[in-house]
């Protein structure tokens, strides 16, 4: 039985909490009754699974062909013994044969390396450049566009001109080094101490898609917050390190994990710069599972491709959870 009060007026009424609870659910004929759609919660319509779930299938057809089966394949066939005639199945012997070798852990070493390099020298610099952009000096515009032509050519471009920039002949670093009087330079590519460090030089020009998507990114955060703290009497300096660095969190998130895979997968620079050499100074995860698959052993050089594929995974959660990349600043 509902049990009435009477207010002040002396009009019976019904407690508040009787009447904010609503019913439960009842069947009624056998069919349960749909709750009740909540305030700004969407429901698709009634049919509308079928048609949800075609409109879905080509890019899951697509994810499949040339994703889900290639990785598929990539993983069964570093089990086996592989040379494109046959295939007989190893087990893990590819992995103990790849793990024991001292240049598998010397192109891992010097992945890393230029990893490293790229988060220290491109990215940093990428965002430096991006901010100055977004403050419109003169002539901005030119300067953007001449910083973004080095990521628009291609790789094996970029690695030309800078083996005649490296040449020890006739190459520029040494005519500088030579007209400034500090010796006769050096065969950079060439000389194990410095292939290296040489080869991670190139980084410093690739800063244009860094620059890009900062400026983006600073163009989204609202004018007001600048607006404020000008009015603070924040110099630009102030208002840059206070205010907009930590509001490219996403930003330098995901610009960290473009670096770090991009880095992880780098194959045509080192090659036509330097081939790997010398003395394996500079080779790569990639370099070293491309001369695999050289010497006719396809399924050690896969089973090379799944260590690259894990160690980008893990990249990619360490990435996303250092940044707490998708997550609003704002």
């Amino acid at each position: 039985m509902q049990s009435t009060v009477l207010d002040h007026t002396g009009v019976a009424s019904t407690p508040a909490a009787s009447i904010a609870t609503p019913a439960p659910a009842r069947r009624r004929g056998g069919v349960r009754r749909r709750r009740p759609t909540r305030v700004g919660e969407t429901r698709p319509p009634r049919g509308a699974g079928w048609a949800i779930a075609l409109s879905l299938l080509p890019a899951l057809l697509v994810f499949a062909t040339f994703f889900l089966v290639p990785l598929g394949m990539l993983v069964v066939t570093s089990l086996g013994d592989w040379g494109g005639a046959g295939f007989d199945y190893v087990g893990l012997a590819n992995f103990k044969t790849m793990l024991a070798d001292d240049t598998f852990w010397k192109a891992a070493k010097n992945t890393l390396s230029y990893c490293f390099f790229g988060l220290a020298i491109q990215l940093p610099l990428g965002v430096l450049v991006g901010i100055m952009l977004s403050e419109r000096l003169p002539g901005w515009r030119v300067f953007r566009a001449i910083i973004f032509v080095p990521f628009m050519i291609s790789g094996a471009a970029y690695a030309l001109i800078f083996a005649l920039f490296y040449n020890a002949d006739h190459g520029l670093l040494n005519s500088v080094i030579h007209t400034l009087g500090l010796g006769e330079g050096g065969d950079w590519l060439y000389t194990s101490s410095s292939a290296l460090p040489a080869v991670a030089g190139t980084f410093v020009f690739i800063v244009g898609f860094n620059a890009i998507l900062t400026m983006a990114e600073i163009a989204a955060i609202p004018r007001a917050l600048y607006e404020a703290a000008e009015l603070d009497g924040a110099s630009v300096f102030q208002r840059h390190r206070l205010l907009t660095l930590p509001l490219l969190r996403n930003v330098v998130g995901t610009l960290v994990l473009i670096t770090l895979l991009g880095y992880l997968a780098m194959f045509d620079v080192v090659f036509i710069l330097t081939a790997g050499g010398p003395d394996n100074a500079t080779v790569t995860l990639t370099l070293y599972a491309y001369r695999a698959y050289q010497a006719g052993s396809w399924g050690y050089a896969n089973a090379v491709g799944v260590t690259i594929v894990l160690i980008g995974l893990l990249l990619i959660v360490g990435a996303r959870r250092a940044f707490r990349i998708g997550e609003r600043t704002l």
